[in-house]
């Protein structure tokens, strides 16, 4: 019986160093022509990582100039000789980017909740808006990252669309007539279709029927020179114009009158292909989904060191393993040897929830770290209940009194997790997955050691 506890506490004793190994140091294993550690790296939040800052000032510029004569009429061209001044009874108006009437409160605080909305649902996932109610301008600051350039070059579109006639630019169909926007799939022979699909309002739905009969491919029969007949084709073509830029020129094969119009992203038959044509399918619907950006803006952008420096940090870590002692002494001192198992467990559990953070790709902050903290001391306080209750039932006594009495932290953490400000919600995901492997871990490696040392 002694033999088969001390075989049970050593082998509680290695897997707790086989996931504290895993933890700080790594699993390794060899990929192509070198070793590589396969365990993921922490994400986390500016605070630690430095941010990118992008400012957002309200254009100011001109655009164009418009002349009118006395009688109110445009001046297309201008003669020789003739100065266009106002004692000459004209009048020039300057063409502003953004229009004084544009420049509202309003629409200043319509562009930062747009922003806000794309910047979410294009996965950034912690970032700052500021705005200045008095010029309109805005200062963007988020996580630098692989991801960041892709983010915010789309979120700062204006999200324009624009279906026009080819010659004369005449727009048939734009933002107003949208109702939604998603991406869609399509299988041919020759490998599958993203397309991004439109679907219209009632207005748009018409509109788009009656565009879709008159902008097609016609062939007709005319004489040549010679006197014989031959087939002649007219084509009338639409371009899809986005933010200025013309995506793609087509006609209309047959009419639509449903009021969906389906454009095409891309084709591909593997699988990395048709991921690449689903992102950009996916951003330009979140961007269309927004709406339109009301004022345009001149853009710059520089990035910032992390807020806390590497020296706060190294602070900040000696204070933590300072306190773990102290904490780990008074565990020896009131459970005595039993406190030693105590202290392994804990480093374990410590370790566990490392790991855990690192494959459930949380963000984590500043905030976050508090998670941290709280679930490494609810977890002490329940290996120190467990150990200094050994003789009771473990489930029934000490993790069911436990657990009652931590039901405010479970509606919190739930209650932040769900919180649309990333460091809140970096704070409650952490502290949900805490309490998830706290109890994980107890009931399999912490019961079992309590129980062996107690027969």
């Amino acid at each position: 019986m002694k033999q088969q506890k001390i075989i049970t506490i050593i082998a509680v004793i290695l897997l707790v160093v086989i996931i504290t190994l895993a933890s700080f140091v790594g699993i390794y294993k060899k990929q192509e022509y070198k070793v590589a550690n396969v365990v993921p790296n922490y994400i986390l939040g500016m605070e630690f990582t430095g941010s990118r800052v992008v400012d957002l000032s309200v254009d100011t510029s001109v655009e164009s100039t418009t002349i009118y004569d006395k009688d109110g009429n445009e001046v297309t061209e201008k003669e020789d000789g003739v100065e266009y001044t106002e004692e000459n009874g004209y009048t020039t108006v300057e063409n502003k980017v953004n229009s004084d009437d544009v420049l509202t409160q309003n629409n200043y605080n319509i562009s930062k909740n747009l922003l806000k909305e794309r910047l979410k649902k294009l996965g950034a996932q912690q970032f700052n808006i500021k705005l200045d109610n008095n010029t309109g301008s805005m200062q963007i600051e988020m996580t630098e990252d692989d991801n960041t350039d892709s983010i915010l070059s789309n979120a700062t579109q204006r999200g324009i669309f624009q279906l026009t006639d080819s010659e004369t630019n005449e727009v048939l169909l734009d933002n107003s007539y949208i109702k939604n926007t998603k991406v869609v799939y399509g299988q041919t022979e020759s490998g599958n279709t993203v397309y991004m699909q439109i679907k219209f309002n009632k207005d748009g739905q018409k509109k788009l029927e009656e565009v879709s009969n008159t902008y097609v491919s016609t062939t007709t029969q005319v004489e040549n020179e010679d006197g014989e007949l031959e087939d002649q084709t007219d084509t009338k073509n639409v371009s899809i114009v986005f933010d200025g830029q013309t995506y793609q020129t087509t006609y209309f094969g047959e009419t639509i009158s449903d009021g969906t119009l389906n454009i095409a992203m891309g084709q591909g038959s593997d699988s990395s292909t048709l991921q690449k044509y689903i992102n950009n399918a996916n951003q330009m619907a979140i961007i269309l989904n927004s709406g339109v950006l009301p004022i345009t803006y001149n853009i710059s952008q520089y990035e910032t060191s992390s807020l806390i420096s590497q020296t706060e940090l190294n602070i900040l870590m000696y204070i933590a393993i300072a306190v773990l002692c102290i904490m780990f002494v008074y565990l020896i001192i009131k459970l005595k040897l039993k406190g030693i198992l105590a202290i392994i467990l804990q480093i374990g559990y410590i370790s566990f929830l490392l790991l855990a953070l690192r494959y459930t790709n949380i963000k984590v902050t500043l905030e976050g770290v508090v998670g941290i903290i709280v679930s490494i001391v609810l977890n002490y306080i329940y290996i120190y209940l467990a150990f200094k209750n050994a003789k009771n039932n473990f489930i029934k006594d000490t993790t069911a009194k436990f657990a009652l009495k931590l039901v405010p932290i479970y509606i919190i953490a739930v209650i932040f997790t769900f919180n649309s400000i990333a460091n809140i919600s970096s704070l409650g995901m952490i502290l949900v997955w805490g309490i998830i492997t706290m109890y994980l871990y107890n009931l399999v490696l912490t019961q079992i050691t309590v129980k062996t040392i107690e027969k």
